[in-house]
């Protein structure tokens, strides 16, 4: 008979973390030239930038949508209201790091029963993060890819929660 297995968020937070520690240390091994190193560390992200700004852009755009559509949902929905706030502030947050300060657009709005909008809120949200993802994959600069590696993990934290 098979068992379904539920990792704690403590094990799975120490297993992500053992990883990453893991990769940084093998990524250490071999020779390494300081001079070359911090060189080409220099060049790379300089240059990204310009390059990773259509990406920005368009992760803003998502993040955006996603944040009209969290807080319609916890306006229209008090039972919501509490998982649609940690949407919120993780999107304000995730704005505020790509440089969007302050720029909350009004708009959507949730109809339906609430189990409806719960289901559009956690599907608008689950997008949101594969697109993170996207951006994350695509991104020059290895800096920003670890931005929207983390917000994507944000949101499915978020999302977790809110299942």
């Amino acid at each position: 008979m098979l068992r379904q297995v539920r990792a704690s968020r403590r094990a799975l937070l120490g297993g992500v973390v053992g990883g990453a520690a893991g990769a940084v240390v093998l990524s250490g091994c071999g020779e390494h030239d300081s001079r070359t190193a911090s060189a080409a560390a220099a060049d790379t992200t300089a240059p990204a930038v310009d390059t990773d700004s259509d990406l920005v852009a368009d992760v803003v755009r998502g993040i955006e949508g996603a944040l009209r559509t969290a807080t319609a949902t916890g306006a229209a929905f008090p039972a919501l209201r509490a998982s649609a706030r940690a949407f919120v502030a993780v999107h304000r947050a995730h704005l505020v790091e790509l440089g969007e300060h302050g720029k909350d657009r009004p708009g959507g709005k949730a109809t339906g029963s609430a189990a409806d909008a719960k289901a559009h809120l956690l599907a608008v949200e689950e997008k949101l993060q594969g697109r993170l993802v996207a951006a994350a994959l695509a991104a020059e600069s290895g800096a920003l890819a670890q931005v929207f590696a983390a917000m994507a993990a944000a949101v499915a934290q978020q999302r977790t929660v809110a299942a």
